[in-house]
């Protein structure tokens, strides 16, 4: 995956946090408290520069009412945002 493809997704995904808390009413510290998330890892997928893993998007996404799916465009989760994926160049 290129490094720019991968850039575009934490932006979106970031947005997408940053939006569903605000739209909650919740701080950050508050929506860390809800769904037990460290607040530097959240402040950073908000900008955009951290991939949280799974059991904490899932946490989120509970904690703002929404699906999980919506954080990344309403479509299902590209495999390479998924901790654990690696690239193999294309073989599969």
């Amino acid at each position: 995956m290129a490094e720019r493809d991968r850039s575009e997704i934490l932006k979106v995904v970031g947005e997408r946090l940053m939006s569903a808390r605000v739209q909650c009413g919740l701080a950050l510290e508050e929506a860390c408290d809800a769904a037990d998330v460290e607040e530097e890892r959240l402040a950073a997928a908000e900008a955009g520069t951290l991939a949280l893993d799974e059991d904490e998007l899932r946490d989120l996404a509970d904690a703002y009412g929404q699906p999980l799916e919506w954080f990344f465009g309403a479509e299902t989760t590209p495999l390479q945002y998924l901790p654990g994926f690696v690239d193999l160049g294309g073989l599969f």
